[in-house]
């Protein structure tokens, strides 16, 4: 098998020994691209490249970084100065900068300039795009092309760290990097609109959906028991702008609207114990804690197995978060045939309709309530084997690694007449 040409993927965020779970919907993009590529003669070469930081003296050394079979992973930790102030901001900047430099252009010197570059996550890694192309031109090949995906809900003002809010040189460098940029990849035609917004200038893009692994997120037939309780079922980090607060005060005023209905609202993950036991501490004010018969469940973290069982054995997922991007676990939901209530912020409306799910406001408890209801009522007019099946032509490694190859490949082709 031949590989004549590469790619470069420069990911801002990357699962490492400091935080794995940090990025990991890249490494599932990573390892549908490599399965794309498997076994084909014109096959791409990808190469990822991660600069994870940490502070000296306050966080463990990154000892290592998620491996990717068919991937090649080049890694570079990158020591921060632990303390606040400008002046060590300043300081750390130069450190990503010139470390993460260095290690690209020792790269290039050996193995050689790509065909092509793809930036994942613009945080830290936009500021090396400027000198990274002016390495390029100097080595005779400036016309290589740039992707830019956004994973992050960066371009929107309703979280605490968005665009607008943020200094003068972070803004300088994603401007920077978005005049590089030949094509934009977002993971839904809302983030796309939100970097022209933010960002200026429109730009040619191609979708790139989020990727979900379908062998393991998928429809599986089961006899529901009837004596068991109606389960609703939310899986997150459970950190604040999920706002699982608001959520479970929908389901508790709902028991409270339905007090001889059978149900359970079941919550996965909380890798941050101090989520988890906030989310607990208020489950047990509102009552739903109780020590009998207790109607909310915490599962804690679990692996993507596991969160594919609970998919599978729910009646409806909900998500009532106040900013999103394109969320993961709703396409994985409904690969797994599961209808879902969530918030209308950001991508998700792309994401649902009356065939898969149901949409309310931000913040709208009341909207939640409603939907909650309609949901245990009606819950049998979705059809869970073709929710599954038109999740699975979307989001499936194969759906999403054959757009972006195709992109590749046009650009690259074009690039090279």
């Amino acid at each position: 098998m031949g590989r004549s040409k590469t790619i470069w993927w420069l990911a801002g965020w990357y699962p490492s020994s400091l935080d794995v779970d940090a990025g990991n919907f890249i490494g599932r993009h990573a390892a549908a691209f490599a399965q794309n590529q498997k076994d084909r003669v014109d096959s791409f070469g990808l190469i990822l490249f991660h600069f994870p930081v940490y502070r000296w003296g306050k966080d463990a050394r990154p000892t290592s970084v998620i491996a990717v079979e068919g991937v090649e992973t080049v890694w570079q930790p990158v020591g921060q100065l632990p303390w606040r102030g400008w002046i060590s901001r300043a300081i750390n900047y130069w450190i990503y900068k010139i470390v993460a430099g260095a290690r690209l252009r020792r790269y290039a010197a050996d193995a050689g300039i790509p065909e092509g570059v793809h930036v994942h996550a613009g945080d830290k890694v936009s500021r090396l795009i400027p000198n990274l192309y002016k390495d390029f031109r100097k080595a005779g090949k400036g016309a290589v092309p740039l992707w830019y995906t956004e994973h992050w809900a960066i371009f929107n003002e309703v979280v605490f760290d968005g665009f607008g809010k943020r200094g003068r040189v972070f803004q300088r460098d994603f401007f920077r990097l978005w005049e590089r940029v030949t094509v934009a990849a977002p993971v839904s035609l809302s983030v796309q609109s939100s970097m022209h917004k933010y960002l200026g200038g429109a730009k040619p893009f191609v979708l790139f959906r989020n990727v979900v692994d379908t062998q393991v997120f998928r429809f599986k037939q089961s006899e529901r028991d009837q004596n068991l309780p109606f389960a609703f079922l939310h899986v997150s980090s459970l950190e604040p702008r999920k706002n699982v607060f608001g959520m479970l005060r929908a389901f508790a005023a709902l028991k409270q609207k339905h007090p001889s209905w059978k149900m359970q609202f079941r919550l996965v993950g909380g890798s941050n114990e101090l989520y988890l036991s906030q989310a607990r501490t208020y489950a047990f004010g509102l009552g739903l804690l109780h020590i009998f018969q207790p109607s909310v469940a915490f599962f804690g973290p679990r692996k993507s197995e596991d969160v594919a069982f609970q998919m599978q054995e729910a009646d409806v997922f909900v998500l009532f978060s106040e900013m999103e991007n394109a969320p993961c676990v709703i396409s994985e939901a409904l690969c797994c045939g599961l209808p879902v209530i969530s918030s209308s912020v950001a991508g998700i409306p792309e994401m649902l309709n009356n065939s898969n799910g149901l949409l309310v406001e931000a913040s709208d408890e009341s909207a939640l309530v409603l939907a909650m209801e309609k949901a245990y009522l009606e819950h049998h007019q979705w059809d869970r084997i073709q929710i599954a099946n038109a999740a699975a032509e979307k989001y499936s490694m194969n759906a999403v690694a054959g757009v972006l190859d195709t992109s590749y490949r046009n650009l690259i082709d074009l690039c090279a007449e």
